[in-house]
This record gives structure tokens, sequence and C-alpha cells, in this order.
């Protein structure tokens, strides 16, 4: 009997820094969900009222915490790298993955309220993550959606995601063509940027993604932009918010960075605008005309940025921009007229793609893989994605070093071996601790996790061959393999296995 499509599908979530969206495979394509409040997406804010004791997620969330912004979260993708965080909303404290739940489940809830009660069941999900994210936040991610009731058959890196429903739509225009093509994904949404070059090869058979280089930046996204616009506004409208009480410095500055989001989406249609926000301090207005240019040199910072990434980029994949077939905009910042123009003057104006929608294309192509994880036939050709390590991954040294292993950027699958030593006396047991990412020094990396090694013989220091493996698999699996070798006793072999997405 086929699966029901329409109360059992398979389904695809994007949970953005700002927005989300969720889509379903209907069988002959993916369909974005339109959600309780009548658009493609919802907005990735959380409300508590504590004297009703509920949660309300999206536009009213929004809108609530501008009267209430003690009781609104937002922006809680960004926090997504530390579980032990404590938001306090509404007088109580959440975890980022808690807050996050809220948002799945907010999604995920409002499909199944289109339907009788006890009708509508995924038969599994994907859940989308930037490539950047770390083995940490992809745990949280899931975990996230496992405290939403949501069935997560798996995590996907955005632009693969994104690519995919470009390949997808590529495919069913032109059926009979065999291509290869490099494609980057400029990925610039409300809090993320996540720069990916792909090599697309497609085939009657298959689909074959190879990344060829990531880059990117967690801190660079719509919500830095508003902020930038936002104090503009109050210094050109000569205003401060310094010495006003807390609780109406919040409101009055909420106030104004509403009015900054709405003005720079109207500058993405506009070459100039006049911003009025009443009564933001005692009886105290804002009144003034800004142009696209005034905007642009508030971001400028941000731009020079994103344009840095852009050409590290390319030059660690070692290919010119003329080497490049497509850039697929992704996100609701890529539509920024000066990130447009960043684009045209760096990969020309023919090589932009902008077939998709850029704040769906993510959702579409997660539920695109979720029907094909659920059954690989129903795409009609296989694909094949082959990755790139997004960090460096190692282990932790004397003083706090970080000893790189495995290099950013290597192709997946791939394995080194470090030789180390004991370094002190009749050490019994060892602990290996597992890290990943950029920085000299492990404390500002991410743990990963620790292998514990017991049964060590009592040696003098440095008499032992203590052989690291890291071997990443195509499927971003990293195994750790310890191996203890010394004079006249058994080998002492551990093994631990991590998940990096």
């Amino acid at each position: 009997m086929p699966p029901d499509n329409a109360q059992n599908p398979m389904l695809g979530i994007d949970l953005g820094t700002t927005f989300s969206s969720i889509a379903r495979w209907d069988g002959r394509g993916p369909e974005v969900y339109e959600t309780t409040t009548g658009g493609m997406d919802l907005q990735s804010v959380v409300y508590y009222d504590p004297e009703k004791k509920e949660f309300l997620v999206g536009k009213l969330a929004f809108r609530r915490g501008m009267v209430h912004p003690e009781n609104m979260a937002l922006g809680v993708k960004r926090c997504m790298d530390n579980a032990a965080l404590r938001i306090k909303v509404g007088g109580c404290e959440f975890s980022p993955i808690e807050l996050s739940a809220k948002i799945l489940s907010r999604l995920y809830g409002g499909v199944v309220e289109k339907f009788p009660r006890g009708k509508f069941r995924s038969r599994g999900t994907v859940v989308t993550v930037p490539y950047y994210f770390k083995a940490h936040q992809c745990e949280n991610t899931r975990k996230a959606a496992e405290m939403a009731d949501i069935e997560c058959i798996g995590l996907l890196q955005e632009p693969i995601s994104a690519s995919l429903s470009y390949a997808w739509k590529y495919a069913k225009d032109h059926p009979d063509t065999e291509d290869e093509e490099n494609i980057v994904v400029f990925d610039l949404g409300g809090g993320t940027f996540d720069l990916t070059l792909f090599r697309l090869q497609q085939t009657k058979d298959k689909m074959l993604f190879e990344v060829l280089a990531t880059d990117g930046n967690d801190r660079i996204g719509g919500m830095d932009f508003d902020e930038c616009l936002a104090k503009w506004l109050l210094a050109k409208g000569g205003l401060s918010l310094d010495g006003l009480p807390d609780l109406d410095k919040r409101r009055a500055w909420q106030k104004v960075l509403e009015q900054a989001t709405e003005t720079k989406i109207g500058l993405g249609q506009e070459t100039e605008t006049t911003v009025s926000v009443a009564n933001v301090v005692a009886d105290r207005h804002i009144e003034v005309d800004v142009a696209r240019t005034d905007f642009e040199r508030c971001i400028k910072p941000y731009r020079d940025k994103v344009q840095l990434i852009v050409e590290r980029l390319m030059s660690n994949a070692g290919l010119g921009p003329d080497k490049v077939s497509r850039v697929i905009r992704v996100g609701g910042s890529s539509k920024i007229p000066c990130m447009k123009t960043l684009l045209i003057d760096y990969f020309g104006e023919d090589r932009l793609y902008g077939d998709i929608n850029p704040l769906t294309c993510v959702a579409e192509g997660a539920a695109l893989y979720a029907a094909y994880v659920d059954d690989p036939a129903v795409l009609g050709r296989d694909i094949e994605i082959t990755t790139r390590t997004c960090h460096a991954l190692g282990v932790e040294a004397q003083g706090g070093r970080f000893q790189r292993l495995i290099l950013s950027n290597r192709k997946a699958p791939c394995e080194f071996t470090q030789m180390f030593t004991n370094t002190a006396d009749d050490m019994e047991s060892l602990d290996i601790n597992v890290y990943q990412g950029g920085s000299d020094h492990v404390k500002d990396n991410a743990l990963i996790g620790t292998v514990h090694v017991p049964g060590l013989p009592k040696r003098p220091k440095e008499t032992l061959d203590i052989a690291v493996t890291f071997r990443v698999s195509a499927a971003q699996l990293l195994a750790v393999k310890v191996v203890v070798k010394g004079d006249s006793f058994p080998v002492v072999e551990r093994e631990a296995p991590f998940k990096l997405a």
C-alpha cells in the first residue's frame, strides 16, 4: 500500500534564526505548508506569559513582545552552542534547546491542526542546520526536535538542502540533460551567514553533490543589520536611551528596532523613505529621511566581512569566480541590494540564479531529502553527497593547546594518526579530550567528548607510545581510536564514535 503523503508525510523543517518553515513531500515534489498566521514561514520568536503560564510562537509572540520585551526570546539559534545557558523569559529561565523545541512544536503543531484529531503523524522529518554548526550544536538541534515530539530521522546542512531544491527543479525542467557545474550557495539569513561551494553532477540516474569548500560566520545576519540601522535612527533623531529604567529602555529599543526592520525591507525596493516613530522616549519622536546609501553605510563593516569570506572561500577552493556556473541566493538578507551587487561584481550578473524561493527552498530541499531517505527510488535517481570538514578536529595537548589532527575543509572520508606519549609517571588511565574549532586554544573551541582509556600499566613518563587516530566518514561521523603501546605489556585500545552532523 503506498504511503499517505497527506496524513503521514515525510517532512522537512528549516529552523531559522528569525524565520522558520516546514514542507512536505506530496508524492510529486516539495510543498511548503502555510503557517497558522497565513504566510509560508513562522517568526522564530517565543513569548512566555507568566500569568497564564502559556507560550506563544510567531508573529503574535513578536507583537506581544513589543509591549512586554521581558517576556520575549528571539535569535535563539545563535545560542545553540551552549545548552547550559539559561535565557530569562517572562521571569522564568529556559535553555536554548527548550525554546527551539517550542518553535519546532508550533511549526509541526500548525500542520497537525489542519487535520482531524489523531489523523496526522509524520513518518519522519529532516531538520536543517547551518554547515558551520559544530557537533554539539547539531546534537542540541536534534534534542530540540525530540523534545518537540518530532520523529527526526536526520539533520541536513542548509546549503545542501537549498542546492537539492535547485537540482530537483533543474532536473524536472531538463529531464534529459546530463550536466556538471560548480555552484555557490550564498545563504545570508536573519542571524547567520553560510557560504558553500559545490560541484553538482547530474545524470539520468544520479545527483552527485561534492562539497569543494565551506566558510561562513554565525554572527552576521539581518538581526545585526537591523541593530545597526536602529542605532543610526536614534542618533539621527537626536535620541538616547541611556539613563532609562531597564524595562523602558527595552521597550523603546524594541519599538525602534521594529521600525528599522521594516525600513530595511522597504529600502530593498525604494532608494529612500521617511521613518516615523512616535513616543520613543517621553513624548519624543523620530522623524527622519533615510536613503538606501545610509543603510549601506551602516552595514558596510558586515558587507566587507561577507566579501572577505567570499574571496577566502574561492581561494581555499583554488578556483576563480569564472569557474562558478551558478550562485544561489538563500535567506531574506541575500536580497539586500548591496549584497546582490557584491555578488554581481565578483561573479557576474549572469551567474546569479533566482528561480527558487530564497525563503522556503531550504525547507523544500529538506522535504525532498526526507522523502529520499524514506524511499531512495522516489526521486527517480540516486543522491550522493560528498562532504568536507567544516571545522578542524583535534585533541587537547599540554598547556591547553589545540592539537589539530584533521584540518578544516578536508574531503570526507579522511583519516589521520598522531603519536603522543604519557606526560606523567605511573598513569593508570588516560582521557583524550576531543575538540572541534579553529582556535589554537581548546578553551575557545567546542568539546565534542572524551575517550577514556583505562588499564594502563604504571610506567615512567614519556615511555609509552600513544597513537590517536581520527576517522571522519562521508556521513560526518567521527571515530576516535586510541592505541597505547609500551614495553612488556599488552596493547591497550579504545575507540569511540562522535556525530559531527
